[in-house]
């Protein structure tokens, strides 16, 4: 009796192992492709992508002698979804460091929610007013800021009169622009309500 049993299991074994997936090179299987598929995630009906980036392990760097004057905007990655434009919410992940010494200061990256603001004059800082706009859904921008497009009113010495530095994934836009010329006007059709 105990032979059986022990046959039947062998066997068992066998047909399991033979059920196996028999493409084990192909990109799908690949543990690292699967983790950075962007799949869509939702919160209290809005939809973004997931981060498809790893969080960044270094900072910028220090750079404890420079003087930025301008606003420095670089596309690390251009993503292929919507693109941003002022007066949109965004939804972002971001890393916050202090330009001449390098340290981090803020992060979203990781949390359960994307950070989300208006990238808007007076709602945002300026350097996000100006340097967000034209990226798209999917991409990955960095920005240096100077202290006056940056935290000016902000009283918190971690970020008030610093150069500060971003690394910023887009993850989803919701517009916030007004209705074209025309809509709401007889033989325009409706108003599309804004919020």
């Amino acid at each position: 009796m105990m032979r059986l049993v022990l046959c039947c299991l062998a066997l068992a074994a066998f047909v399991v192992a033979g059920c196996g997936d028999d493409d084990s090179g192909s990109p799908s299987s690949d543990s690292s492709t699967t983790a950075r598929t962007t799949a869509a995630q939702t919160s209290g009906g809005k939809e973004w992508i997931a981060n498809p980036f790893d969080e960044p392990r270094d900072g910028p760097g220090a750079h404890p002698n420079a003087r930025v004057e301008q606003l420095i905007v670089k596309d690390v990655v251009v993503g292929d979804g919507e693109e941003i434009e002022a007066g949109d919410t965004g939804y972002f992940e971001f890393i916050l460091a202090d330009w001449k010494t390098g340290k981090r200061i803020d992060r979203s990256w990781g949390k359960k929610r994307p950070f989300s603001i208006q990238v808007e004059k007076n709602v945002s800082i300026d350097g996000w007013w100006q340097g967000i706009p034209g990226m798209r859904v999917g991409g990955r921008r960095t920005l240096v800021i100077p202290p006056s497009l940056g935290f000016v009113n902000n009283p918190n010495p971690k970020v008030a009169n610093k150069t500060t530095y971003f690394d910023i994934v887009l993850q989803g836009v919701e517009e916030s622009r007004p209705p074209p010329p025309g809509a709401g006007e007889p033989g325009g059709g409706e108003a599309v309500p804004i919020g």
